[in-house]
């Protein structure tokens, strides 16, 4: 699949623009500092009556670096070594988050890899008879969530419409414009967890079945989002993107409870929306963008839904500086010295 990706992004970046819309940066490196926040969420609804389940990662701040060369971009991103001032009532979370970015103008593709531990239960007041303001949410320490994701985003009117312009800053768009997205996606989630993720109190108050008690398992994705994304330009280099992309997907489960192993496979509607404010100047760019998606399916099916999604909101700084790789110079035999005899 990289190989088909990869090849199809040879040809995006000779993709030709319409230089009215679009002014390239190429032969520059674009680099960024950032700050970022981030969750992988879970939400367990249960073939019970009750309510929907929400697992949240306490998450301290992110602090990366990213930088960006043409179609390829690469950026790591680690967390604050503060203290999580809230961590006495929502706990402690651990996490990695890796990502890969190639963008081409026809084609765009972004790989992820994120890994927290450490969860509590965002919605303890309404589960938790008990629990009174102040007191500590409901914590799993022992929850640990793995998701690789990856999306490849197809831009028709990438001529006049830059994703690169909006998300990486090596292009500059010039002029407002809009375009038709479609985005394959695949999220291969792993959870893990030392007994039932749902609480006491839930089980006596509700009818909870032997499938509603998640202990470990996988949650595969896969399908396709198609929408649209347009870009405001304004002040003349100032600009907002937004993008809706609703899609189609089947989702497969592998997954144990405390008793016993279930299969099952299931059918989605899931959503993302990207947003972006920024500044694109000659030589700085600053701005701030959010994501949120693969969102609670809208149509469970005669089965537990586990829905896992990744949240985030990013500020950045950055600036573009000529590079070229060095190339070394071949050597040359010097012509011969000619004598006049």
């Amino acid at each position: 699949m990289l190989l088909v990706v990869f090849s199809f992004l040879a040809s995006s970046i000779q993709a030709q623009i319409d230089t009215t819309y679009i002014k390239a940066f190429d032969g520059k490196l674009a680099t960024r500092i950032y700050s970022l926040n981030e969750a992988a969420t879970l939400v367990i609804d249960p073939l019970a009556e009750g309510p929907d389940l929400s697992y949240r990662p306490n998450s301290k701040q992110h602090f990366g670096i990213a930088v960006y060369y043409k179609w390829f971009g690469l950026g790591l991103a680690v967390q604050s070594p503060f203290t999580n001032p809230n961590q006495d009532i929502y706990g402690n979370s651990k996490s990695i988050d890796l990502r890969l970015n190639a963008y081409g103008r026809l084609v765009n593709a972004e790989l992820a890899y994120v890994n927290y531990r450490g969860y509590y239960l965002e919605n303890t007041p309404k589960i938790i008879d008990s629990h009174l303001p102040g007191d500590q949410y409901y914590i799993r320490d022992d929850l640990s969530i793995e998701s690789v994701s990856g999306l490849v985003y197809f831009v028709p009117n990438h001529k006049k419409h830059s994703f690169k312009a909006a998300y990486i800053q090596n292009e500059y768009q010039l002029k407002s414009s809009g375009s038709l997205i479609i985005a394959p996606a695949f999220q291969l989630n792993r959870l893990t967890a030392d007994e039932s993720l749902i609480p006491q109190d839930y089980s006596t108050k509700y009818d909870v079945f032997d499938e509603d008690k998640l202990v470990r398992g996988k949650f595969n994705v896969v399908g396709v989002f198609v929408g649209y994304s347009y870009t405001l330009v304004f002040l003349e280099r100032c600009y907002v993107n937004a993008a809706m992309l609703p899609g189609a997907f089947m989702q497969y489960y592998n997954y144990h409870t405390e008793e016993n192993h279930y299969q099952k496979n299931n059918s989605y509607f899931l959503w993302t929306i990207r947003l972006a404010l920024g500044y694109n100047g000659k030589h700085w760019f600053a701005g701030m963008g959010g994501v949120s998606g693969f969102n609670t399916a809208l149509i469970p099916i005669e089965t537990p839904a586990f829905a896992l999604g990744i949240e985030q909101f990013r500020i950045w700084i950055g600036t573009r500086f000529a590079f070229k790789p060095r190339i070394k110079a071949e050597k040359h035999l010097e012509a011969p010295i000619k004598l006049n005899l």
